[in-house]
């Protein structure tokens, strides 16, 4: 069985921003689905998973042609790329959720790449979206996080836009399950790039047994996205 390091690395990430999104609008996908984006038209995501290989999500068009493919994952060295289990199952897995975008006519996805191990679940992640009928690559690198941490994109709230926030527990002196500090990255879009940078960071004061407690010590009410999407829980 693999062992997971829950220590925090810098989270590295090319563009990002926090949003505040209603979990009812989350169009959670897990495998392969169809949906419309404006400016484009019908396009399917599909994910795959191939033994050895970082989990892959693509998109295409209707008549196949590939619009976008993005590695999910690769952080943590080779730790994300995927293995057979004894039973046949894959580890990690990936899946996805279809997203509101900056705009009424712009769709974001969050595809989330979910490593069990022996006493934790490390999860890897990236956007892209759509944005005036073209499809790119939002965050350059791979969000880094852990089950007991949490990422949302949309609305931020407080008039600071389109974004993202990515969150972690932070390990101390204490024991793997004894309650922690926690840790939130904080991201803008760059409308113009199309791409999330960094726009602050904020810690908790005192220690908590789950991320939502953290969250709300900050003030902050955002739904952690990662437990919308179908399976990816660990």
């Amino acid at each position: 069985m693999r062992t997971i390091s829950t220590r925090l690395r810098p989270l590295r990430l090319g563009a990002a921003l926090m949003v505040g999104l209603a979990l009812g609008t989350v169009g959670a996908r897990a495998e392969h689905s169809g949906d419309v984006f404006p400016g484009i038209g019908e396009v399917f995501i599909k994910t795959e998973k191939a033994v050895g290989q970082l989990p892959k999500v693509v998109v295409t068009d209707k008549a196949g042609r590939v619009l976008l493919s993005t590695a999910v994952g690769g952080t943590q060295s080779d730790y994300f790329r995927i293995q057979q289990n004894t039973d046949g199952t894959l580890n990690p897995t990936v899946h996805y959720a279809v997203l509101p975008g900056p705009t009424p006519d712009s769709r974001a996805v969050l595809a989330v790449a979910a490593a069990t191990g022996g006493s934790d679940c490390a999860y890897e992640a990236v956007v892209f979206g759509s944005n005036r009928g073209k499809l790119s690559l939002w965050t350059p690198r791979t969000l880094d996080t852990m089950a007991e941490g949490g990422i949302y994109v949309g609305d931020l709230g407080g008039r600071k836009g389109y974004g993202l926030a990515v969150w972690n527990f932070i390990w101390g002196n204490e024991a793997h399950v004894d309650p922690h500090r926690y840790k939130v990255w904080f991201y803008k879009l760059n409308r113009r790039s199309m791409v999330f940078v960094p726009s602050g960071t904020r810690m908790t004061r005192g220690r908590f047994a789950s991320d939502t407690a953290a969250l709300h010590e900050l003030g902050l009410t955002f739904p952690n996205l990662t437990r919308a999407i179908p399976k990816l829980a660990c």
